[in-house]
């Protein structure tokens, strides 16, 4: 009977569908625009220019913590948004893409050319310090993490190869061996140090194993935008 319920909702959901893929890539570029623009240049106006003038009187209790919460509360809550759809743009984009290989390299090839200018805006005063300058070896970019999000994935169709049949015990150990793969690689994401490390490798694989069903696969994104807000 769930089962039914679920693949009606999908229906009436893929009846009224308006948003492309590119669709997506755009408001999720806009968001991460938005998060960039938040965390790196209105954060450094707020505590070089704003607070300091804050302090000596030039602005108002009022306006200075409304300008703080607007950055918080709007400005990041609109960015935190961008993580979770590149996560389905990624699960979407590795099972209808017809070139695997091209698909990851390009997808570490955009890791590593992002990774200075990432660094320059997060943390160039630490980099410095550290003589790493302009690397900061603690942590690395969202796209990193994508990537290993995209071997993970690859490595999970593996396992769903070799191990065949449609026995309960065969599926068991498919779904452990499963999960087993997700956790090494959520370990990996956080030893790396990458942006959402864990987080990020679960919500990949999450929005794959769901995307038969739009319906589940919402409701995964609703509770990821939920968890990373």
């Amino acid at each position: 009977m769930k089962r039914f319920m679920i693949k009606r909702v999908d229906k009436r959901l893929q009846a009224v569908q308006c948003l492309t893929g590119n669709k997506i890539k755009i408001i999720a570029c806009i968001t991460m625009l938005i998060d960039h623009f938040s965390k790196i240049f209105l954060e450094s106006i707020m505590n070089d220019k704003l607070f300091p003038l804050y302090l000596a009187g030039g602005m108002s209790t009022e306006q200075f913590y409304g300008i703080d919460a607007f950055q918080k509360n709007i400005l990041n809550g609109i960015g935190t948004i961008a993580f979770p759809l590149f996560c389905l743009l990624l699960s979407e984009g590795f099972f209808y893409t017809k070139n695997r290989k091209r698909y990851i390299g390009g997808m570490l090839a955009f890791a590593l050319i992002s990774e200075v200018p990432f660094d320059i805006g997060f943390f160039s005063r630490y980099s410095i310090a550290e003589g790493t300058f302009p690397f900061y070896l603690q942590y690395q970019n969202v796209f990193f993490t994508l990537f290993l999000g995209l071997l993970t994935l690859v490595i999970i169709e593996k396992v769903a190869l070799k191990i065949s049949g449609d026995g309960r015990k065969s599926k068991v150990t498919k779904i452990l061996c499963q999960l087993g793969v997700v956790i090494i690689m959520a370990i990996i994401a956080e030893l790396v140090k990458c942006d959402y490390g864990s987080q990020g490798i679960v919500y990949v694989s999450m929005l794959y194993f769901l995307r038969k069903s739009r319906l589940l696969q919402s409701a995964g994104f609703l509770i990821m935008y939920m968890v990373t807000t």
